[in-house]
């Protein structure tokens, strides 16, 4: 598993052996609010700009979580389908969950740790219809 923190201005800073723990104390403890306030003035100045988040990486497994405002984030998870087209090309599937409550964090990272992809995708499914 390989992690990071993706600031405003593209810019990273590598999380060293990743795990779930570490991984949500940085979500608590990180100034997400700062890189939020630096975003939304790159955007009302019309310069390059990412949404802040930390990204989780395992293999073609893609987690990232945005944390936003009132205690909610935004996820958006990435993997390669196993449908492949002419045995070349592979097709990927991207899934983008608005605004979850932060109380859903850890079971989300987890899943993700684990492997197990079903479980993430219902459950990101699941919360974005409440």
């Amino acid at each position: 598993m390989e992690a990071w923190i993706q600031r405003h201005d593209f810019s990273l800073e590598a999380v060293p052996e990743p795990a779930v723990e570490q991984c949500l104390d940085l979500l608590q403890s990180f100034d997400w609010e700062g890189e939020l306030t630096c975003y939304e003035e790159a955007l009302a100045e019309k310069r390059n700009r990412c949404p802040p988040a930390l990204g989780l990486v395992d293999g073609d497994r893609t987690l990232q979580v945005m944390p936003i405002r009132g205690g909610r984030s935004h996820y958006s998870y990435t993997c390669d389908h196993p449908l492949r087209l002419l045995a070349f090309f592979g097709a990927s599937k991207s899934l983008n969950a608005w605004a979850i409550g932060d109380e859903h964090r850890t079971g989300l990272i987890s899943h993700h740790f684990a492997g197990e992809q079903e479980k993430l995708v219902g459950a990101l499914c699941r919360l974005t219809r409440k």
